[in-house]
């Protein structure tokens, strides 16, 4: 029996906590949040046992196999740092953390302690992904000389996912304050994996950052200063050679939640168009000028993922050591944004 806890009960956490449940073998022991009251009542919509208000004394009074941290982004590192000093499993939201230095010390400590992690880069669970990532591995288009890739919501124009004014599920992701890296940080992170993942590795990134007037008097609500990026761009070149495009914002009308990629290669290309779960992938070699959509088969998603490698103590591809990875693409994104010209990632 694998034992599980949560550490944040927020609005994501509810889909580790049904993921998990799902599976056999796999038992939720306890969770946590700082809330006592969202605490209570999280153990008892998914039937945990034992619930927490301190992430410290979960860590201490429980025996588990690992931990789920879907904390606000400011505390991943502190928290996930502490489940490995345990010697536990760790899967962590994205992003993996607010600065390149955290996510370093973090991804060191998992290796110094040989424990299990993984970021919760969840568009890798869509089926087409896998496949497209495979097929392009594969040759299947060639030799990579192109990519563009964007990540589009709408919540600051439309209020399909509810009201960001009188919510602080949305309000604290507009504020440097209270731990957002804004669009770049929240979902930028999803998109450059993507991108990394179809595309190769990425060696330089111009990025230009922009935070947009909300139309609210002094640009705040209460104790949120609307001060994180809206919408950013950026020119990447990738160590193959390629290069590409790959940008995401809050303001696309229209467009609720969708993540875009084409890919080009010399040979053919690829393209996924992923919105509200609905999720198309399409191929296209240079023998027939037509696209061919592309039926996907299933894949393991990421928790029942995370579960195998506690299970077999092998690392998965989306470890802490992807996840810095990316998060060396943000950092270089802020950088290049701030020194307006193009940086390359730390390595």
């Amino acid at each position: 029996m694998i034992r599980l806890g949560i550490i944040g009960t927020g609005s994501m956490a509810a889909n580790h906590a049904e993921s998990f449940s799902r599976m056999r073998g796999v038992k939720l022991a306890a969770c946590c949040d700082l809330d006592p009251a969202r605490a209570k009542q999280f153990a008892s919509q998914w039937k945990i046992p034992h619930w927490y208000a301190d992430p410290r004394q979960l860590l201490a009074a429980e025996t588990l196999d690992g931990v789920s941290v879907v904390t606000p982004d400011a505390a991943h590192a502190s928290v996930c740092l502490a489940a490995i000093e345990r010697g536990l499993a760790v899967l962590c939201e994205k992003p993996m953390a607010t600065t390149l230095a955290d996510a370093r010390r973090m991804r060191d400590a998992a290796r110094t302690r040989g424990v299990v992690t993984q970021v919760n880069f969840s568009y890798r669970n869509a089926p087409c992904v896998q496949e497209a990532a495979a097929f392009i591995r594969g040759g299947g288009i060639g030799r990579v000389l192109h990519a563009e890739a964007s990540y589009l919501q709408s919540w600051l124009v439309q209020d399909t996912w509810g009201d960001w004014r009188t919510s602080d599920t949305f309000t604290w992701r507009l504020s440097r304050r209270h731990g957002s890296g804004g669009t770049l940080g929240d979902v930028g992170c999803h998109i450059y994996d993507m991108a990394a993942l179809l595309a190769g590795d990425i060696r330089s990134i111009y990025c230009v950052l922009r935070t947009f007037d909300k139309g609210i008097p002094g640009n705040r609500v209460g104790e949120y200063v609307f001060d994180a990026n809206d919408s950013f761009c950026s020119s990447v070149e990738f160590a193959s050679g390629a290069i590409g495009t790959v940008q995401a914002t809050r303001w696309a009308t229209g467009h609720p939640n969708r993540e875009y990629i084409g890919v080009y290669g010399d040979e053919g290309s690829v393209e996924i168009d992923y919105e509200r779960g609905n999720q198309r992938l399409r191929f296209c070699d240079n023998a027939r000028n037509e696209w061919d959509d592309v039926a996907a088969p299933p894949v393991p998603n990421l928790w029942e993922r995370f579960v195998k490698a506690i299970r077999s103590g092998t690392p998965d591809e989306c470890d802490f050591g992807n996840g810095l990875r990316i998060q060396r693409c943000l950092e270089a994104s802020f950088r290049s944004a701030r020194l307006g010209k193009a940086v390359s990632p730390e390595h």
